[in-house]
């Protein structure tokens, strides 16, 4: 096919075209300066002798209509579409954004594979491009490495940009009429066809040109046309295309006339298995037959790569946007193994998507978890596939971080805000340090013997029993508290913290924070007892998210539990390792705490009784008995190394080699002894005090990572939890009202009474 060379030529009066970037099968791809602005643009023009043909036009047009609509950072810009008249006739052309970088498919034709994190935040990117063009109406029907575009950000990693919305499907009442285009583009010619799949920017590429290959593969990503009623492959290049270029497959034949003009060849996949290349002369009739456009996307065409084509795409069935959730799975199946699920010819991968399971994901490091993540979008059936590209993101990123991760990023996060994490949870804990200090008094009074024996047991039970109530109440509060907290930091990351808000909405729900939390303790104690200790262990791990639940979804009681079960359940080993550090760090805080306070008393001890009497100075300084006069024999049991239980004063001394001992006295009620452990205790629980806030505080960050990761695991859109945020009374400055208007005024988000 021969086409006209544009470079040199000012396009419309405003684009210099400079050079070319890529060529497709309806036209060609060039760099060109913006004259106006001077700003380096990507133009895409349409053959001249396309332009005869309205279904080409019209395809074309309805692609810049699809990119147009699209404002995301992660969809090419689009920002200009028209026709324009050049020496070699009228073309039409559609001015992109000029991206420097690569595809991710050049990519992954050196790499293989991609590292997990990267791979991910490929997939991130692309999914949020994807559910902006799902939220618009427009599926993409054709996602493949080749439509991915990777520019370098300058801050170290790569911004993805979604490419090639030609042969997106419109919702039906948007997509445009063949009338209207003009007369003079309009034609009874029978082609069918679409614009190929460029890549554009930096590099020269050909995304989807053939060069010097056989008449039986095409490289990069041509397009090509099947029957899929009499099994007919057309390439809009010339060749015959292989399973990995875009394919257009539709219900009806292309005639001679057109291969003449374009030079198509076209192969009889029916039958024979030799393939080989024959002319099909029957005429047929055009697409443009029908009464609009809708039919170039009709149910019973096939549009797209084979590849990474959806099961109901292969078949030619009506397409949902679950289809590109599909090929999302594909192209991370790809990224993280090093090859897509089905590979050979086209038309078994075609049968393969249809009804052959793909192979078990081969690829290090990548978790079990995950795996089966991009296994539920290659489902073949569409309703066990996330429902959406947001929610393949939202699980993709659940299943990549386990128990190291979630502490990790829960130090990150207790690290940057320690002061206020501090100060939220020294203020919720006011009640145990008034308790916690009305007990030591009670201790000291007790064994001071102010107060009677009864009285004061009374008084220590009654303190013990509200210390353990306000300490359970407390912790509930505090981790719902500190839920909304990092629930904000995570949604809207630019916003400061600030702790009134999240003040306020814990005392507008303390009454259910107390009903569910003591429903929680009476259930988790009861069953345990019952069941020996095995229903604490597991009611502590189901149940550990229902404070959560209760400050961010407005559940209580029951429903409570029974959501924090639900979420639990998605992600059950990283919530069992999480409640199992949430137990061992206060346990081993506490025990080290302990232990050193009672070495440090029983070394002060030591260093007291080492200290020699005024009796025993003057014993030394005595004249001594000649014992070497009468020598009597020594116990064996008298040895330095070995030790002598002696029972004295109605308690025991146990002595161990020279100068060693360790007194136990039998006066239990002696003042001296319980003063001095009721000191202890005392010291043991002041300085558990501010460790068990920093502790607690610590623990609240863990769980409330766990709730969004429980969320995410489940496909939730983290949408409503910024809503929450958005919807707040407070007053916004004034730039973020005018961008709020702005947003409201373009369409971006709706207005709220």
């Amino acid at each position: 096919m021969n086409c006209p060379d544009f470079i040199g030529q000012v396009l419309d009066g405003k684009y210099q075209m400079t050079r070319e970037l890529g060529k497709g099968g309806m036209g060609t791809v060039y760099l060109a300066t913006h004259l106006g602005t001077e700003r380096p643009v990507a133009v895409k023009i349409i053959a001249p002798q396309f332009m005869q043909r309205s279904e080409f036009v019209e395809r074309f047009r309805r692609e810049a209509r699809a990119a147009g609509r699209l404002r995301h950072p992660n969809v090419v810009d689009v920002t200009d579409f028209g026709f324009a008249d050049t020496k070699d006739g009228q073309v039409a052309y559609l001015v992109m954004e000029y991206l420097d970088g690569c595809t991710l498919g050049e990519i992954l034709e050196e790499e293989k594979n991609l590292p997990i994190a990267w791979s991910l935040d490929i997939l991130e990117q692309v999914c949020s491009a994807v559910h902006e063009a799902h939220v618009q109406g427009i599926i993409h029907r054709d996602l493949k490495p080749d439509n991915i575009w990777l520019e370098p950000n300058q801050r170290g990693g790569y911004t993805v940009k979604v490419l090639d919305f030609g042969i997106a499907k419109l919702e039906e009442n948007d997509v445009i009429e063949s009338d209207d285009l003009d007369a003079k583009f309009r034609s009874s010619l029978p082609t069918i066809a679409s614009g190929g799949n460029l890549t554009f920017g930096g590099a020269e590429t050909d995304g989807t040109h053939a060069d010097g290959v056989s008449d039986t593969k095409a490289p990069g990503t041509a397009t090509i046309a099947h029957s899929v009623d009499q099994g007919t492959l057309v390439s809009e290049t010339g060749i015959v295309s292989s399973e990995g270029k875009t394919a257009i497959f539709d219900d009806g034949d292309v005639s001679d006339d057109f291969q003449d003009s374009v030079g198509t060849k076209i192969i009889s996949t029916t039958g024979d298995t030799d393939r080989s290349l024959t002319r099909l002369a029957t005429p047929v009739r055009s697409l443009y037959d029908s009464s609009n456009s809708a039919d170039l996307t009709r149910v019973g065409s096939v549009l797209g790569t084979p590849l990474y084509m959806s099961p109901e795409q292969c078949r030619g069935e009506h397409l949902d946007p679950r289809s590109d959730i599909y090929s999302l799975g594909v192209i991370a199946y790809q990224m993280l193994s090093g090859a897509p699920p089905f590979e050979g010819d086209f038309k078994d991968v075609m049968e393969s998507h249809k009804s052959v399971e793909p192979a078990p994901l081969d690829a290090k490091n990548v978790r079990r978890k995950m795996k089966r993540a991009i296994h539920s979008a290659l489902a073949k059936d569409p309703n066990e596939r996330p429902q959406t590209a947001e929610a393949f993101a939202s699980v993709m990123r659940a299943r990549y971080e386990g128990i190291f991760g979630l502490l990790r990023r829960a130090l990150v996060i207790y690290s940057e805000h320690l002061p206020k994490f501090i100060m939220l949870t020294g203020f919720f804990s006011l009640p145990i340090i008034v308790l916690t200090i009305l007990m030591i008094v009670l201790s000291f009074l007790k064994v001071s013997d102010v107060i009677s024996e009864t009285t004061s047991n009374v008084l220590v039970g009654t303190a013990g029993f509200a210390l353990s109530i306000a300490s359970a109440f407390c912790t509930y509060l505090v981790i719902g508290t500190i839920t909304w907290i990092v629930t904000q930091y995570l949604a809207v990351p630019l916003r400061p913290i600030r702790l009134r808000p999240a003040l306020v909405e814990a005392r507008k729900k303390w009454k259910t924070f107390a009903g569910t939390g003591i429903l929680n303790t009476v259930l988790v104690f009861v069953i345990g007892i019952v069941t020996c200790g095995v229903g604490f262990i597991v009611l502590s791990v189901f149940w550990t998210l229902s404070s959560p639940v209760v400050m961010m979804e407005n559940l209580k009681g029951w429903a409570a539990l029974k959501r924090s079960k639900e979420l639990v359940k998605r992600s059950v080993m990283t919530a069992a390792a999480a409640v199992f550090i949430m137990f061992l760090i206060p346990a081993l805080t506490a025990g080290t705490i302990s232990a050193v306070v009672n070495l440090a008393a029983y070394g002060l001890e030591k260093k007291v009784e080492q200290i020699p009497s005024v009796d025993e100075k003057a014993a030394a300084i005595a004249p001594q008995k000649d014992e070497s006069a009468v020598s009597e024999p020594q116990p064996a049991t008298g040895d330095k190394t070995d030790a002598i239980v002696e029972e004295k004063d109605g308690g025991f001394v146990f002595n161990w080699g020279r100068s060693r001992s360790f007194r136990i006295t039998g006066e239990a009620n002696d003042m001296q002894a319980r003063v001095k452990m009721a000191l202890l205790e005392s010291i043991i629980q002041l300085i558990w005090l501010p460790v068990q806030i920093l502790v607690l505080s610590f623990s609240g960050i863990i769980v409330a990572l766990l709730y969004l990761k429980t969320r995410l695991a489940g496909g939730e859109s983290m949408n409503d939890l910024i809503e929450r945020f958005e919807d707040d009374e407070r007053p916004r400055k004034r730039w973020q009202e005018r961008v709020r208007q702005r947003l409201i005024q373009s369409g971006r988000i709706p207005s709220k009474p």
